[in-house]
């Protein structure tokens, strides 16, 4: 799932990051699990992940959500799993997306966080997109919880660009591909203007966890619900020194042992396959 921000409220969150992507976050986290509670009679596990860049570095700030494919029931003793084909219709996750986090920037507005924006420069900004339709947007489900986790895995971290992505630098301009096989230039200043605008606050963490997975404490949501699975103990995890090896050393066809001989710069890697496609 993806929630984004619509782009009347961007220039709120240049000014003020924190309180807005704060906002999102938590409003993402509460419409998923109130909705699921409501609808399905069950609590998700969430695992949030914001980011504030497009491909061409443009300032689009969004949060991508995994939602486990089923949840613990409210009587904290059985797991059910999602049978439809779609989780929740999308006006509603963008309408409740949109009320939680006006709420929240009301909230944080009587609290005194927006002094540069007078009682009626905030109203008629809010006027603007509390009736506006908000975008969230559902991909069907991967076929394999792995696979997704994989692929997240590879940039949760990473900043707006990656060194790949960088086709020539010289003192009068920066090149680098964005998407479809299309190249963008910038001037230095430019380039590094657009790039700094993606780096957070301080402290502030842009990957959360809610639902079963906002505590790991033995005996809690996460293990009820592992428990109705039949899971009651985790495989062990390999030593980190042996998935190094594995992931950077090892050939993933014949499991050898490779050496790094150059960097060559690749297309960016698709998203894994879900059914409809294999």
């Amino acid at each position: 799932m993806v929630f984004t921000l619509p782009a009347e409220l961007r220039s709120l969150a240049r000014l003020h990051p924190a309180v807005v992507y704060q906002a999102m976050l938590r409003a993402v986290a509460d419409t998923l699990l109130e909705l699921g509670r409501t609808r399905k009679g069950l609590t998700f596990g969430l695992t949030l992940i914001l980011h504030t860049w497009t491909r061409e570095l443009a300032f689009h700030p969004h949060v991508h959500v995994l939602v486990s494919a089923g949840g613990l029931g409210l009587d904290g003793s059985s797991f059910i799993r999602l049978k439809h084909r779609y989780l929740f219709p999308l006006k509603m996750l963008g309408d409740v997306f949109r009320g939680k986090v006006l709420a929240a920037l009301g909230a944080a507005r009587d609290s005194g966080k927006f002094p540069e924006r007078t009682e009626a420069a905030y109203a008629q900004l809010i006027a603007q997109v509390k009736e506006k339709r908000w975008i969230a947007y559902v991909k069907r489900p991967f076929r394999k919880s792995a696979h997704v986790l994989q692929y997240l895995g590879r940039y949760t971290h990473r900043v707006g660009i990656a060194n790949s992505r960088l086709m020539d630098v010289t003192n009068d301009q920066v090149t680098f591909r964005t998407k479809f096989g299309r190249t963008a230039s910038l001037e230095p200043v430019a380039f590094l203007h657009r790039l700094v605008q993606h780096v957070l606050p301080q402290g502030f963490r842009k990957i959360r966890h809610a639902g079963l997975y906002a505590s790991a404490k033995p005996g809690g949501p996460l293990d009820q619900a592992r428990q109705a699975l039949g899971e009651t103990t985790l495989p062990p995890s390999p030593p980190p020194e042996t998935w190094l090896e594995q992931q950077m050393r090892a050939c993933p066809v014949c499991g050898g042992m490779v050496r790094r001989v150059r960097l060559e710069p690749t297309a960016p890697r698709a998203p894994p396959m879900d059914e409809a496609q294999c």
